[in-house]
């Protein structure tokens, strides 16, 4: 199996790891041995400024944090925090490695007593549970998920097919946005926009801030590199499946553009106040490309790269990276797991009978 961009960057000795958080049984975040939210640049540039308000105007109203909930080997309750999208009233979009605490490519078993994934839902009101929280009653992996950085032969250096689609318990509010899956491929050097509920920091001094549920930012980053098809062997004429960005910016006197460095690519350097990273907790949240009709989901958030500078070795400062899987793709199996439920499909159909005896009437009317 030949090695994709990440599983070369491990071979030179670089952290990378899913970026999901994990919480202990208090609720604060514990220590985990995976890599890592929305970072700043570097100061004046704070988590604080990047924080998107909790309000209904706001464009990522469908930008939800996930709770996994499940009882390990030992019978203590585990409690991940992980983001979503809500593609369609009844549906949100993650990473698989969000609903597969095992990390085998098997989904959490959600029928068992203390197991559960949970979307919350933020808006202008107080949380309440009744209405902002909603437990998920299906979860599909992609096939192809063998488990975070596993490849199809079942070594280590693959991070595609890194999607997974709950379905709800009820659907989501009205006030809360879906997005349209952006049906084209991207080109390297585009901007997009990330948002996540995750881990937060700075350029310079690396993650300071944990996680949170109800606390959701933004930045931007471009894509510079992808990966092909781990399936047909990385085929250079095979769909890109994964998306690459690196962290720019500058610390201790050196601009750190480490793909630039590496010889990779050289993509530009966003204003310091746009330039993000991700952290943990930003798994299976969405890449935003910004289109005529507005935000469309062009990809989804799951991974990082800590690269160490000489003898820094800060995580989440600038010369870092991260990724995610392009959704383009995936679209067909999508659109063939996210199923309308049957009320929505009973009352589309009745629409359209509405709508045919309407035309007949006119037309036999001479309308």
């Amino acid at each position: 199996m030949r090695k994709s961009l990440v599983a070369a960057a491990l071979s030179m000795g670089i952290a990378a790891g899913a970026h999901a958080a994990v919480f202990d049984s208090t609720g604060q975040l514990a220590p985990v041995s995976i890599s890592p939210l929305m970072e700043a640049g570097a100061p004046p540039d704070s988590p604080a400024a990047r924080v998107d308000p909790n309000v209904l105007t706001s464009p990522f109203t469908g930008v939800v944090s996930i709770n996994l909930r499940f009882i390990d080997a030992d019978g203590v309750q585990e409690s991940f925090i992980c983001s979503g999208t809500a593609i369609d009233p009844w549906h949100v979009l993650t990473a698989g490695h969000c609903v597969d605490p095992l990390d085998n490519g098997v989904v959490v078993d959600i029928t068992k007593p203390g197991n559960d994934v949970r979307v919350v839902l933020n808006d202008s009101d107080p949380f309440t549970a009744a209405t902002d929280l909603i437990t998920a009653n299906r979860i599909d992996l992609n096939p192809d998920f063998d488990g975070f950085d596993i490849c199809p032969d079942g070594s280590i250096g693959c991070v595609n097919d890194d999607i997974a689609i709950l379905r709800l318990s009820q659907a989501l509010p009205s006030t809360v946005q879906t997005y349209q899956i952006y049906d084209q491929p991207v080109d390297p050097g585009t901007i997009f926009t990330m948002v996540g509920y995750g881990t937060s920091g700075d350029g310079i001094n690396g993650y300071t801030v944990a996680p949170s549920f109800f606390v959701k930012r933004t930045g931007a980053n471009v894509f510079d590199l992808f990966d092909t098809d781990d399936e047909q062997n990385f085929s250079a004429s095979s769909p890109a499946e994964v998306w690459y960005y690196d962290f720019d910016g500058t610390k201790n006197g050196q601009n750190r553009d480490t793909f630039c460095l590496l010889g990779l690519a050289c993509g530009a350097q966003l204003p310091n106040n746009v330039e993000t990273n991700l952290g943990g907790g930003d798994s299976g949240g969405p890449s935003f490309v910004l289109t005529p009709s507005g935000y469309q989901l062009v990809a989804n958030n799951t991974f990082g790269i800590n690269f160490r500078y000489g003898t820094d070795n800060t995580s989440g400062d600038f010369g870092d990276a991260g990724g995610g899987i392009l959704l383009y793709s995936y679209l067909d199996w999508i659109r063939a797991t996210a199923i309308p439920e049957p009320d929505s499909l009973a009352l589309l159909a009745l629409g359209l009978l509405v709508m045919t005896t309407v035309a007949r009437r006119r037309s036999r009317s001479g309308r």
